[in-house]
């Protein structure tokens, strides 16, 4: 705006002098006739040079003036006419067409590096661990917890003064699942413990299902949800046989678990070290013989769905490395977390229909529901929160899905993996939904 109104002034003084000199020449050439006239009426001459003189002077005058308002007025150049229009490329017109469009790609490019990361993920399997009541269910998955690092020693320490401090000292490793008081004043699991932890090649979560007869839909709840099952059977003398025998938990556990779904099953002679057992290889084939018969009954195929090995939760005993010669001079099979990586289980697949095992479902009217969608228990929390066990196809925010078979459309608002709050999510991961 300065600029063209510079350029104005210039245009307007430049037609002003134009016209000053104008007028100026015309004035001094009346005079000049106004004056030779005089001349000849006075009978005198007025000399040529002397008027060529005067107009000439009056010429420079006039040029000298218009050149001084030229000066006073800055006229833009080149190099700022030049500037002028860089300024102007630095700040495009805005296109909402290609924000649009570029927005768009950004996302899809977002999309595609989750998915990749999600492909490049370790497997996730799912463990359950059943068996009857004090067999060590409690306390191998507090051991194994420890072992991976998540737990620290000054956690344990904790707990070994808490169970000294109740005349329950074996019971400290079981503490690390056993969270609630009442299951750690009875001794009892009661509800289905959940923690987490890795090996070099697999994620897993520990599913620590109750023993006590008293709380087999907890049980069940929990076999729902697992990949491969972990039979926890004591060596020690009395322990198996009651488990085993008709009333005890041990045959309970195997069957349901089979109705579930819980295709591979790790068999784990635990307390070996029991100075009734002192790792004595006739009390192990004497479990293994007696079980053998059953899980074919049960519909296992013991030979590749079933893994048998010995243990010492407590002690932690050919748990996380194999045992030594002196401990077991009769063992040199593999150890529990080389079990757990080497199992292979039914290919799941991650573009097919979705289907979801449920465990629990609040009672309001929003939020998430599925495709398939067994149903075992229910709690009232803020929205609908949907709990369980992704059986086949991927998940995100924001898909519309159908529960049956009430036909019921409904979203996905947010989904929780581990805690962690995830954009999407695949087959056997499990979850937790608004």
């Amino acid at each position: 705006m300065g600029r063209g109104f510079r350029a104005l002034c210039v245009f307007f003084v430049s037609r002003f002098l134009d016209y000053a000199l104008t007028s100026f020449y015309l004035e001094a050439e009346i005079r000049a006739l106004q004056l030779d006239s005089a001349d000849e009426n006075n009978g005198g001459v007025v000399p040529e040079d002397h008027n060529s003189v005067e107009v000439e002077k009056s010429d420079k005058e006039a040029e000298d003036l218009k050149d001084e308002v030229q000066e006073s007025v800055p006229v833009p150049d080149e190099q700022q006419a030049s500037e002028d229009h860089d300024e102007v490329m630095l700040h495009p017109v805005h296109n909402p067409a290609k924000a649009k469009e570029k927005a768009a790609q950004e996302k899809a490019a977002k999309e595609e590096a989750e998915e990749e990361a999600e492909a490049n993920k370790k497997r996730h399997l799912n463990v359950v661990f059943i068996g009857h009541v004090d067999a060590g269910k409690s306390t191998i998955g507090g051991q194994i917890l420890f072992l991976s690092g998540q737990v620290d020693d000054r956690q344990i320490q904790k707990y070994e003064k808490e169970a000294k401090d109740k005349s329950r000292e074996s019971w400290y490793m079981a503490y690390i699942m056993d969270t609630n008081e009442e299951e750690r004043l009875k001794g009892k699991t009661v509800e289905v413990g959940r923690a987490h932890f890795e090996t070099q090649s697999t994620r897993f979560t520990i599913l620590d299902a109750p023993g006590h007869k008293s709380y087999v839909p907890n049980m069940i709840s929990g076999a729902s949800q697992a990949d491969i099952g972990v039979l926890v059977i004591s060596a020690r003398k009395g322990e198996f046989e009651t488990g085993y025998e008709r009333g005890g938990q041990t045959r309970e556990h195997v069957q349901l678990a089979k109705t579930l779904g819980v295709s591979k099953l790790i068999v784990v002679v635990n307390k070996m070290d029991d100075p009734t057992v002192g790792w004595s290889k006739e009390r192990y084939d004497e479990i293994e013989q007696k079980m053998v018969p059953f899980l074919k009954a049960s519909g296992y195929n013991t030979k590749k769905d079933v893994v048998f090995l010995p243990i010492s939760g407590l002690m932690g005993i050919n748990m996380d490395t194999r045992m030594g010669q002196t401990v077991c001079p009769w063992w040199s099979g593999p150890c529990f977390f080389e079990v757990l990586d080497s199992i292979e289980i039914p290919p799941r697949d991650p573009n097919g229909p979705f289907r979801k095992s449920m465990t629990r479902v609040s009672a309001h009217a929003t939020g998430l529901t599925l495709k398939m969608m067994p149903i075992i228990d229910k709690f009232k929390d803020m929205g609908t929160v949907v709990m369980g066990k992704v059986e086949s196809g991927s998940i995100k925010e924001g898909d519309s899905l159908v529960v049956m078979p009430n036909k019921e459309h409904v979203k996905v608002v947010a989904i929780y993996c581990d805690e962690d709050k995830v954009k999407r999510a695949g087959p056997g991961e499990n979850l937790r939904h608004w």
